[in-house]
């Protein structure tokens, strides 16, 4: 309780002294391979900013992330005509061309078996045991003065060019832990210094059965009997992050205050089995507040691509924007012609592509609005070739960047009225091989992508933090932990002013010492794991329950919203993003569509078509293709 409240305030404290603003966005092109005729494509489309991964290792499919010689060849050696090679490559195909560099700091082979000797050889391998890599002080010193030695050639060499820095480690170089609580010596003592670090005895690190099970119903953890386990997700987070942000630092002090840097982290709303509790990432609010990193970066999720979805990014897009912290968007959605083969023998078919250019056609403008409305870089990860081959695709880019290009940039403020609240403190609670896990985070966003609404993401530390003024509607799939400090915090900033707090499974069951199924009851006027959808009116504020995630709908969620008074735009349960300036609606099946807008304006203009069309009463009717993206901006 005094810890959490100690790091509440820590973050109140950091926005208070006010971060840098966010820096200006990019739209960029990324390939794993040297795509040069792409390449050119872009450049012709008004993209010149490239990202160049030079890479010593192998992805998840154990092959070669390049086609160029690695550049990290053993201590202190290094192939700096690879490297150099890479970028003058793309300079010879377009000499207006700025990079942002992304740099692998994962184990090269020769590295796992010089460093096998300083502990047990997992240790040292980032790719897949990446808390026990970080926990290794050789793997730490070895891969530092790599980065060290990457960052002053490409600044001598090219830093007039370079826009970002980008780095990279861990599974498939996004900061993911694939070693399931497993620890050798290093990682067991740095273990024993963490406990001694927050005045906690020195215990075990917990057996891995345990980390597989949990008490309430074999989802939620016991703070009362299982707080090792509990204790041990954390630290797995830290250790992580106290390296990100050493290596960070280190970079920062090297470059230029203009140069961006930048990593793939925070994604509470993509991981679930197996990954969600284990990988690391719950612990994103210490890297969203450090001054010494620019900007995140997620791919749009894997779990809602299909024509109809509502694709969305992987973090908490308000605690970024808090944080003063930029965003990336990779698009890196598979077309009808991307390239599936990585060789003869290796092949990722089995990632379905969308199907026509019609579904491209829509599943790209889809993309490139959540950038444009929620003002954040892009870019077209063309992975390994194929991916934006027909012009009819180009042609959408080049569309879609003159676009981006007069809206990303603007401070546009969100019409969200609807907010989704994350917990990464409750998620630590999960166990996270439970077959629920999916439908808590990653499910309950994927049925507010069918709202017919915008929604936005908030992580539960930012209520005292946010202007909620403008929020109707809080949905909380995952409080499983509300302490006093985190019911007060409740009660201030969201139980009052006739608003609706929407809970499911078992809100506030744990006080942060045990779990209790009767605070079910107590929080939202209905007992535990009562089936349906249950509502009562409290004072001040309306609760609705969902006794399990099955009973959650994208209808449960509208009714919700609309007795909330949420502005529906949209009846259809179709994906809906809004700003100040513009509205995006996409749907998999066409036909004549009403929008309904929160504002008055006169018109609005089809920013795709140029198409205007008149507002009347706040509604307008427009017809849309199947399936069909359609981003409108708001003519007052």
């Amino acid at each position: 309780m005094k810890l959490y409240t100690v790091w509440t305030t820590a973050l109140l404290l950091a926005a208070s002294v006010g971060a840098a603003e966010p820096k200006p966005p990019v739209f960029a092109y990324r390939s794993f391979w040297p795509e040069f005729g792409a390449m050119k494509q872009f450049k012709d489309a008004g993209v010149n900013t490239v990202c160049i991964f030079a890479a010593n290792t192998d992805n998840s499919l154990g092959k070669p992330y390049s086609k160029y010689p690695p550049v990290w060849r053993w201590f202190g050696k290094y192939d700096f005509a690879s490297l150099d090679k890479q970028y003058d490559d793309v300079l010879a195909v377009n000499p207006d061309a700025e990079f942002i560099c992304m740099i692998d700091l994962n184990t090269p082979i020769w590295l796992q078996r010089q460093l096998s000797g300083t502990g047990h050889s997992a240790e040292c391998e980032s790719f897949t045991m990446l808390s026990c890599a970080c926990a290794n002080p050789a793997w730490r010193k070895a891969t530092g003065e790599y980065l060290t030695t990457v960052v002053k050639h490409v600044e001598a060499r090219y830093g007039d060019r370079i826009k970002a820095y980008l780095l990279a480690s861990g599974q498939t170089d996004e900061w993911m832990d694939y070693s399931r609580g497993i620890a050798g010596r290093a990682k067991t003592q740095a273990w024993k210094a963490w406990l001694k670090s927050h005045g906690k005895p020195e215990l075990p690190v917990p057996a891995l059965e345990r980390l597989d099970r949990a008490s309430l119903d074999n989802l939620i953890r016991d703070p009362a009997t299982e707080r090792d386990a509990l204790d041990y997700a954390q630290f797995t987070g830290d250790i992580i992050v106290d390296t990100v942000l050493e290596f960070a630092k280190k970079t920062r002090a090297l470059v230029p205050k203009q140069r961006q840097i930048g990593m793939f982290f925070g994604y509470i709303l993509e991981l679930t089995r197996t990954r969600l509790v284990w990988s690391g990432h719950l612990e994103y609010e210490r890297l969203y507040s450090s001054p010494d990193i620019d900007f995140f970066i997620s791919p749009g999720t894997y779990a809602d691509r299909p024509m109809g979805g509502g694709s969305g990014f992987m973090v908490p897009n308000a605690t970024r924007r808090l944080d003063k912290k930029g965003f990336l968007h990779e698009i890196d959605h598979r077309t009808p012609t991307y390239n599936c083969n990585l060789d003869e023998f290796v092949s990722i078919a089995w990632m379905a592509p969308w199907k026509s250019q019609a579904e491209t056609d829509a599943g790209l403008k889809r993309e490139f609005a959540l950038a444009i409305v929620n003002q954040t870089s892009l870019w077209c990860f063309d992975m390994w070739g194929g991916v934006f081959k027909t012009p009819e695709t180009m042609e959408l880019v080049a569309q879609s960047k003159k676009l981006w290009d007069r809206f990303a940039a603007q401070p546009l403020k969100t019409r969200a009225e609807v907010a989704l609240i994350v917990d990464p403190q409750s998620a630590r609670y999960i166990n996270d091989q439970h077959a629920i896990v999916p439908q808590i985070y990653q499910g309950t966003r994927n049925k507010l992508n069918r709202l017919g609404a915008p929604f936005e993401v908030f992580s539960f530390n930012d209520l005292p933090r946010a202007d909620l003024a403008q929020y109707r509607l809080f949905v909380f799939p995952g409080l499983f932990e509300i302490t006093p400090e985190k019911m007060d915090m409740l009660r201030k900033h969201v139980l009052n002013n006739n608003r609706t707090a929407l809970f499911l499974y078992a809100p506030g069951v744990s006080d942060g010492k045990n779990l209790d199924p009767a605070r079910v009851k107590a929080l939202t006027g209905t007992a535990f794991k009562t089936p349906g959808v249950s509502t009562v009116q409290c004072e001040g504020w309306k609760s609705v329950y969902a006794g399990s995630y099955a009973d959650l709908t994208p209808a449960v969620l509208k009714k919700a919203a609309r007795e909330a008074g949420v502005t529906i735009y949209c009846e259809d349960e179709v994906p809906v993003y809004a700003n100040e300036r513009l509205v995006t609606v996409h749907t998999a099946q066409g036909g004549e569509k009403t929008v309904t807008l929160p504002i008055d304006c006169r018109q609005v203009r089809e920013l795709y078509t140029d198409q205007v069309v008149t507002v009347a009463g706040r509604q307008f009717r427009h017809t849309f293709k199947t399936p069909d993206t359609a981003m409108f901006e708001l003519i007052l």
